[in-house]
């Protein structure tokens, strides 16, 4: 399966003996006894490692909907907003990407800042609301609010958006314009004002393994 989002729900990642993910510290809700958890080089984040003989869970919860994207199945790279991120699995490398200031918004006050996954393992996000997937094909435009971008092809070229889009000089509404060929993944509701994240949610966990 190339990727999924559920709402609401808590994610269950089976980790091998030997096998290491990172995340953020305040999503890492629970784990079982053969995992440690470790210092990931910054305070929001947290590693965690099963040093155990058999397989472990680590339990996310990151209140919203849940990306789980196999880079495996997407050219080995996707882009992510920061505040998007939830974890990576193994074989997942994370960084900057490009920073966007004219998406700026009283939620994104940096502006859109996004990262890039890239390897062979999974990648798993937040996002607020409902979300959409759209394919775009080569050359095919699609205007959106900065907002709304939940997660990226690589692909995907992200242009300023001018009257020649329909978009009023001043562009009160943030708009962004995006260039296929490639995936788009939007949220119904706007970003969220801060990179922590809320509580657990109730509901049994998604179940990820690897292998």
């Amino acid at each position: 399966q190339r990727q999924m989002c559920i709402r609401d729900r808590q994610l269950a990642v089976t980790l091998k003996p030997g096998r290491r993910m990172v995340g953020w510290a305040s999503s890492v809700i629970a784990h079982d006894n053969g995992v440690i958890l470790e210092d990931a080089g910054n305070e929001a984040l947290v590693m965690a490692c099963n040093v155990g003989g058999a397989d472990s869970r680590v339990i996310l919860s990151p209140g919203g909907s849940v990306g789980a994207f196999d880079l495996k199945q997407l050219a080995g790279r996707i882009l992510l907003p920061q505040e998007s991120f939830l974890a990576v699995g193994p074989g997942v490398r994370l960084r900057p990407y490009s920073q966007i200031k004219s998406l700026k918004t009283a939620n994104r006050p940096a502006g859109l800042v996004l990262l890039q996954a890239d390897g062979e393992g999974w990648v798993f996000t937040n996002a607020s609301g409902e979300v959409s997937h759209i394919k775009l094909g080569a050359g095919e435009i699609l205007a959106v609010r900065g907002s709304a971008i939940a997660a990226l092809s690589a692909t995907v070229v992200i242009e300023r958006a001018t009257e020649a889009h329909g978009v009023a000089a001043d562009n009160k509404l943030n708009v962004a314009i995006l260039r296929g060929p490639g995936n788009v993944w939007l949220q119904s509701s706007p970003a969220p004002t801060n990179t922590a994240q809320p509580g657990a949610k109730p509901g049994s966990p998604i179940v990820i393994s690897f292998n």
